[in-house]
């Protein structure tokens, strides 16, 4: 594990992002098995997830985007625009020791990356490791929520070593 801690402009653009992520989902239908009194505010999840995205890109040297679109264009820009670079999907965590893998991402030449932004300010990020995403979803166990769609791959899996400090 890692440890990131961003720069005020690179929080400020973070939390931005997220912002208007959250802004451009305002209409959006919860997925089923959603289950809202064991989340944190959407706006709180949005921000963090794009500081976990920040930190990624920080930490492997790669580019960021910063991606917001609306939810009507979501279908037609999910396939072709990734989380960090060209292939990094990046899982935020915020409770226990196990970050999702789904089925349909699989085939795609990803690396997952698992972070953690550390509550209340999210200025840092705890980035776990890495992990080839077919690989995760091999070792992966099957979600309680999802069996057929998302397996949950433990941090004992993850490679630690990012090659840079």
């Amino acid at each position: 594990m890692k440890i990131v801690q961003l720069e005020p402009f690179e929080y400020e653009w973070a939390s931005h992002v997220g912002t208007r992520r959250y802004i451009e989902n305002w209409r959006k239908k919860d997925a089923a098995y959603y289950k809202k009194e064991l989340m944190e505010d959407d706006r709180t999840a949005q921000v963090a997830a794009a500081v976990c995205e920040m930190a990624v890109a920080k930490i492997t040297n790669r580019y960021w985007s910063g991606h917001v679109w609306t939810a009507s264009e979501h279908d037609s820009y999910k396939q072709k625009t990734k989380d960090v670079g060209r292939n990094i999907e990046v899982r935020r965590v915020r409770t226990g020791d196990s970050a999702a893998v789904r089925k349909r991402d699989l085939g795609k030449d990803l690396v997952l990356f698992v972070a953690k932004a550390i509550p209340p300010e999210l200025r840092e990020v705890e980035v776990w490791g890495y992990i080839d995403y077919d690989e995760a979803w091999e070792l992966g166990e099957p979600a309680h929520y999802s069996p057929d769609d998302t397996r949950l791959i433990h941090r004992s899996h993850l490679t630690v070593h990012y090659g840079i400090d």
